[in-house]
């Protein structure tokens, strides 16, 4: 029955998690960021990724509690959804952005070294991405757990890239790091060394 209705429901929060990209998706195409549709879309599939971010790492609390246990069923689902935001960030940049310009690209990496830490969160998610298969997590077997606890390492990578391209504004950092840096206090020490 549980196998029945988780089939019967992913549709449903596949169809709710991939709105926000509809709706970016849209509105790009009715023009609405025009004149600069890379820095308004890479801040947007920015948030939304970090979104996601803080609800992967939610569920190890929220699934302890027994009335919403029901919702661990879709922890890797999420992590998944982290990842495509993730991955939607990093080519907005290199195509609505940077205009897939080399001279461009190169330039930034010397101007803002805050990429290197997001694309490094970024692989992280795709290597745990690759890994969440059912696949996957029988070949790896107890090695499956320990690899997946690099979400967290991705989560300080999310934080540092949130706040080392600040330059006036810090909303959006303070707002991902009061939910995040918790999320991680309460965790990291629980972490077998």
């Amino acid at each position: 029955m549980a196998a029945f209705w988780d089939r019967r429901e992913k549709p449903y929060v596949l169809i709710v998690f991939a709105l926000p990209f509809v709706w970016m998706f849209s509105s790009l195409l009715m023009g609405q960021y025009f004149p600069d549709p890379g820095k308004l879309l890479m801040r947007l599939s920015g948030i939304w990724a970090s979104v996601f971010v803080v609800a992967v790492m939610a569920m190890t609390l929220i699934g302890k509690f027994k009335p919403l246990k029901a919702i661990n069923r879709y922890r890797r689902f999420i992590g998944l959804t982290a990842f495509f935001y993730g991955l939607l960030h990093f080519v907005i940049y290199l195509v609505l952005f940077a205009g897939l310009s080399w001279t461009w690209i190169s330039s930034d990496l010397v101007e803002k070294p805050y990429i290197y830490v997001g694309v490094a969160a970024l692989l992280i998610m795709a290597v745990l991405a690759i890994t969440s298969t059912k696949k996957m997590v029988r070949a790896l077997g107890k090695k499956w757990k320990p690899l997946h606890r690099l979400m967290y390492v991705a989560a300080i990578g999310v934080i540092a890239h949130l706040w080392w391209q600040v330059k006036d504004d810090v909303s959006l950092a303070v707002y991902f790091s009061v939910l995040l840096v918790p999320l991680l206090i309460v965790k990291i020490p629980t972490l077998p060394t």
